[in-house]
This record gives structure tokens, sequence and C-alpha cells, in this order.
């Protein structure tokens, strides 16, 4: 059984500098620091229609891992993610729909 998060984020007003060095860790973050069981399928940059910046798309199969995960990700981004949401899902096996 999968699990699916949609974690919708909100940026913090930042100048060109701060934009930068928040840029600058997530592209670091993303090369290393990813744990292996928590599959991030995208990172989209919008959500239209809403008043999110954007949102986190991630997959695992054993929940518990991101309860863990999350909180130490987010005291690493507060200084300019302003606020989330977080979705948390079931994703459905194929045989389900029949």
């Amino acid at each position: 059984m999968s699990y699916g998060f949609i974690v919708f984020y909100r940026f913090q007003l930042m100048t060109p500098e701060q934009a930068g060095k928040a840029k600058e860790f997530w592209d670091e973050f993303g090369k290393g620091s990813w744990p292996e069981h928590l599959k991030l399928i995208g990172d989209y940059k919008h959500a239209w229609g809403s008043d999110w910046s954007g949102f986190l798309l991630i997959e695992t199969e054993d929940p518990q891992s991101f309860f863990e995960f999350w909180p130490i990700f987010r005291d690493k981004t507060r200084w300019y993610i302003e606020n989330t949401r977080t979705i948390v899902a079931i994703k459905r096996d194929a045989k389900d729909w029949m």
C-alpha cells in the first residue's frame, strides 16, 4: 500500500538575496538529504486557483517515515516558508477500480 502526501507551501516575502539562498538550500538538499524511502514525485512551482506558492507530491510505502522526516525538514525551511498544509491519501491499486 502506498501513501501520498500533497504538501502545499507559501513562501514568505524575500529579498532577491534571500530568494537566492532559499534556491541554493533547496538545490543542495535535493542532492543528498532527501530520504530514500520518501519518493519526491514532483515539486510544483505554482498552485493556480489557490493562494499557495506551490506544492510537493511525495509518496512512500511507510507513512511513519514521512511523519518522522517532516518536522526536521520543516525546521530547515521555516525561515523562508510562511505556511504549509498537507493532504494525506492512500493510493488505490488497479484492482480496486474493477
